[in-house]
């Protein structure tokens, strides 16, 4: 497929634990993060600005975030009275418009912003059309030796392409005062546990036992949480450049997942819908990211003490966990100054800031100083103990066509969910059309 094929490679053992991404909360780190970091001229703004300062623009859909978004705004205010030659100003679109947006730029000639948000498959993207710099000088210059090994598919040559601002992991949310006013004493201990206690919870229409992205409309949101109903079977999308969807872990998984439509979902409900009906207590459980808790932190800080995470019901505990690197334009005309911004922003003070506003739970490096943090976390139970998987390692090559092997998965599963088909038979329809998308992609 692309010559990067050979990052997904080396991608190959099938998970990262927790102890290995949370060892930051050991005495010892937090003696080594507490000393000052060492100051750094690598990356000082240049001598010939005299007057105006460089606009560096950050496109990400973290504006439009709840919650996240106050946390990098306080980053960047934080930055921007540190010094007076570099601003940073706000770009980018929605989740939902984000990729898609930036491809296109990328394909028409350029990305317009110079630090660029990614997402774990759209970093590989940018890499192959050669739109975004390495940025190992600035983990070099903070000394940092403990990155996430996370970011090792997106290494080449020992040069990383981007630093994580938020790996984001699914886990089993729900709502304890909803569960507790059931009578639900015991956590479901395998998804027929969980389906039937989601169905007990549902009193249409009102009320739901559990809630996934499904609209079309909303495609990136549906086919990302969409790869994670795989995972209780042990499922994989694709195997390199070979699709997997009429494997059968894919068919139980997608069955699965119209069970839960059927009778605990509410029906063509879109996010932001479905977030009013958290806050509003309406909605019992979502096999959901941890970024998301931020959210309703923010909307509804009323319900948010509510908020638990259970143990996954499923062997192995696999769960997908998804960097999302900020990088640097590498056409731009302010690398150096944009390449200060994220020393800045890596250095241990300002990165634990920005990790703890926004409510993440998985340093990207040893930054210590947060086992305080943690123990404040009611919710944290149900990611502790799992196997975390990479995007490369559930759709293999196809992390470098994201967009368009999925698009081809959610429109035939949609099928499934509001045409009658059976899932088999949709299976096998995006089969077919997945090897031709990989025919056509060598």
């Amino acid at each position: 497929m692309s010559e990067h094929k050979t990052i997904t490679n080396h991608r190959k053992q099938r998970g990262i634990s927790r102890r290995d991404v949370l060892k930051s909360t050991g005495a010892a780190a937090l003696g080594a993060a507490t000393m000052a970091p060492k100051a750094s001229s690598a990356f000082a703004a240049p001598a010939v600005i005299q007057n105006e300062p460089v606009t560096l623009t950050y496109a990400t859909w973290f504006w439009w975030e709840p919650g996240r978004q106050d946390a990098w705004r306080f980053i960047v205010e934080k930055f921007n009275s540190s010094q007076n030659d570099i601003r940073i100003e706000e770009g980018g679109w929605p989740f939902n418009d984000f990729t898609r947006n930036i491809i296109v730029q990328a394909q028409a000639g350029g990305v317009e912003a110079d630090l660029i948000q990614t997402t774990p498959d759209l970093v590989l993207r940018l890499l192959d059309a050669n739109q975004i710099a390495p940025v190992q000088d600035v983990v070099d210059s903070l000394g940092i030796t403990t990155l996430n090994p996370a970011h090792n598919y997106i290494t080449i040559d020992g040069q990383v392409y981007g630093l994580d601002v938020v790996t984001v992991a699914f886990g089993l949310f729900y709502n304890a005062a909803m569960y507790e006013g059931a009578g639900i004493s015991s956590l479901p201990a395998s998804t027929d546990e969980w389906l039937t206690v989601s169905e007990q919870l549902t009193e249409r229409p009102n009320q739901f036992g559990s809630f996934s992205p499904h609209v079309l409309a909303e495609p990136e949101s549906f086919w990302f949480t969409l790869q994670q109903w795989a995972m209780p079977f042990g499922g994989l999308w694709a195997e390199g450049d070979t699709p997997l969807v009429t494997s059968e872990p894919i068919l139980n998984a997608v069955s699965l997942f119209k069970d839960f439509y059927d009778r605990t979902f509410p029906q063509g409900t879109n996010e932001a819908t479905a977030n009013r009906m958290w806050a509003n207590q309406q909605i019992a459980s979502e096999l959901i990211v941890s970024a998301a808790v931020n959210t309703y932190k923010a909307e509804a800080p009323e319900f948010y003490p509510n908020i638990r995470s259970m143990p996954l019901p499923w062997e192995g505990k696999d769960t997908i966990a998804r960097i999302h690197p900020i990088t640097v334009n590498a056409n731009g005309e302010h690398v150096d100054e944009a390449k200060h911004f994220l020393e800045f922003l890596y250095t241990p003070e300002n990165y634990r800031e920005l990790l703890t506003r926004s409510l993440d739970v998985i340093p990207a490096y040893d930054v210590g100083g947060l086992d305080d943090y943690f123990a404040d976390i009611q919710w944290l139970e149900g990611f502790q103990d799992v196997n975390y998987l990479t995007p490369p390692d559930v759709v293999g090559d196809f992390v470098h066509n994201n967009q368009e092997f999925g698009q081809i998965v959610i429109s035939k599963v949609s099928e499934v969910l509001t045409g009658n088909q059976a899932v088999e038979d949709a299976m096998a329809d995006a089969q077919v059309e997945l090897e031709d998308l990989a025919s056509r992609l060598e």
